[in-house]
């Protein structure tokens, strides 16, 4: 993944991100201009859904449903499907 450098524009490369919640990351960038050499981190978080999965994720088997390290799988369910209507829970 490649990000332009905030303080020259030149390609920046990923040298590392580590996950800080279910929803945030922290990414750690080098310039790749040899002038600059600027590093920096960005945060990525809060994803927005633009469109539902075919049949609202409901035919993903539960082993496949991505977990992150150290947090338990969830047994409750954050989308409900059921026909001509998707219905969204919020998790705590």
């Amino acid at each position: 993944m490649a990000f332009p450098c905030p303080l020259c524009g030149a390609v920046s490369r990923v040298r590392t991100s580590r996950m800080l919640s279910a929803a945030t990351k922290e990414i750690y960038y080098n310039c790749s201009n040899d002038d600059c050499c600027h590093q920096y981190k960005t945060l990525e978080g809060e994803p927005i859904t633009l469109a539902q999965p075919i049949h609202g994720g409901a035919r993903i088997p539960p082993e496949r449903l991505r977990t992150l390290p150290g947090l338990s799988p969830s047994p409750r369910q954050a989308l409900i499907v059921t026909p001509g209507r998707v219905r969204h829970r919020v998790l705590d």
